[in-house]
């Protein structure tokens, strides 16, 4: 969940723009119909979708509905998490991330059941506090009971205040949940509510509307996809992590290659960034022209927006095949008050972590199946 606030200034007044999310001064709480269901499962229905909406091509999120009455939330599905957390009606007023956001009231629930135990983590990129609680999670047809759940009482002014989306669904392995709770999408599997236990992702690559693409919870639909799945085991059932041969750079007449003997890659479905060594980052970003921002947001490059659409093709090369990204789908496009800012999706990690994290500006030209039997991820190029 990568994120900074950058300030460009125009005349004497300065532009704060998220990295997720320019200032949205009209911040929309509104709840309008999402045509999510309510204490209800459509008969025969063996798997759901979730439309989601993109947001700078930065940020991606669908809707659920929580409890009884149900009440709506935009939230992350995030292949690194395996938890699912939601901002809480218990945070104080100061907590000014979690006032801005909609919350979970327990008090208007008939569903909930409390559990209590407490829930903290702090680390270099996020900190967050809160505790176990359970109700029910409505999709667009199917209603996941009892499902456990954190409710957020602190979250980080810098990095979630302007996100769009509310909360976070985890999708990653049960072994990263906390205290032996089951994910959400094993909680599906436990229900015996789809048919089949993989999830899918598919992106919209088209700059001109908000639809980011569908999440399908249960199934396939390889109705977008140009060529055939190259499935990839995962290195361990933790996070979703593959294993990556090398990535290569074409410049001109000349290719420069990058991890060389292989390296480990997580796919991230939670923001654009494309995360690495910051030594690799670097020259990444030198190569296709990017400059830092900042000397203090040294982690985030900026690109000329005049000729974004011709920077170097970037190639990931995956179980012995090229996975190649184009600049015109990679750069992020940001404006503000008529000003756009072009930025790089290369991304320095801010740990000493050697393992890549493969966000939107990849997922964007690749359709992504994610078998949790199998262990493995299935990765095809999207028709355009």
């Amino acid at each position: 969940m990568q994120s900074f606030i950058l300030c460009l200034f125009f005349g004497i007044f300065p532009i704060c723009i998220h990295s997720r999310i320019v200032l949205d001064i009209y911040h929309d709480n509104s709840k309008a119909n999402s045509g999510v269901s309510e204490n209800v499962q459509t008969p025969n229905q063996t798997y759901d979708e979730i439309s989601l909406t993109k947001y700078l091509n930065s940020e991606y999120y669908g809707l659920i509905k929580v409890g009884k009455p149900a009440k709506e939330f935009k939230v992350i599905f995030d292949t690194t998490w395996a938890d699912s957390w939601l901002p809480s009606e218990h945070c104080a007023l100061y907590e000014l991330s979690c006032m801005w956001h909609t919350r979970y009231d327990s008090k208007k629930s008939s569903t909930y059941k409390e559990d209590g135990r407490k829930f903290e983590i702090s680390n270099d990129e996020i900190s967050l506090k809160g505790f176990l609680s359970v109700d029910d999670f409505h999709l667009p047809h199917l209603k996941v009971a009892n499902q456990t759940f954190i409710e957020i009482t602190h979250m980080p002014v810098m990095s979630t205040l302007l996100d769009k989306a509310d909360g976070l669904i985890g999708l990653a392995f049960s072994s990263l949940a906390i205290d032996g709770t089951i994910p959400f999408f094993y909680n599906m599997i436990q229900q015996n509510i789809i048919k089949e236990n993989i999830f899918t992702f598919y992106m919209n690559r088209d700059p001109t509307t908000s639809k980011a693409g569908n999440l399908i919870l249960g199934g396939t639909d390889r109705s977008h996809i140009k060529t055939n799945l190259t499935y990839l085991p995962v290195i361990e059932k933790k996070y979703w992590t593959i294993r990556m041969d090398k990535i290569i750079v074409d410049v001109g007449n000349k290719s420069f290659s990058f991890c060389t003997n292989g390296c480990n890659a997580m796919i991230d479905t939670s923001s654009n960034a494309i995360v690495g060594p910051g030594n690799i980052i670097e020259k990444i970003n030198d190569l296709i022209g990017a400059k830092s921002v900042w000397k203090f947001f040294a982690y985030k490059y900026m690109v000329d927006c005049r000729t974004f659409a011709k920077l170097p093709p970037i190639t990931f090369v995956l179980g012995g095949k090229n996975f190649t990204i184009q600049s015109k789908y990679y750069v992020q496009h940001m404006t503000a008050f008529s000003a756009t800012l072009c930025l790089s999706p290369f991304v320095r990690s801010n740990t000493d972590s050697k393992v890549w994290q493969l966000g939107g500006a990849f997922l964007m030209q690749f359709y992504t199946e994610y078998d949790l039997d199998r262990g493995r991820i299935g990765i095809a190029e999207t028709l355009m």
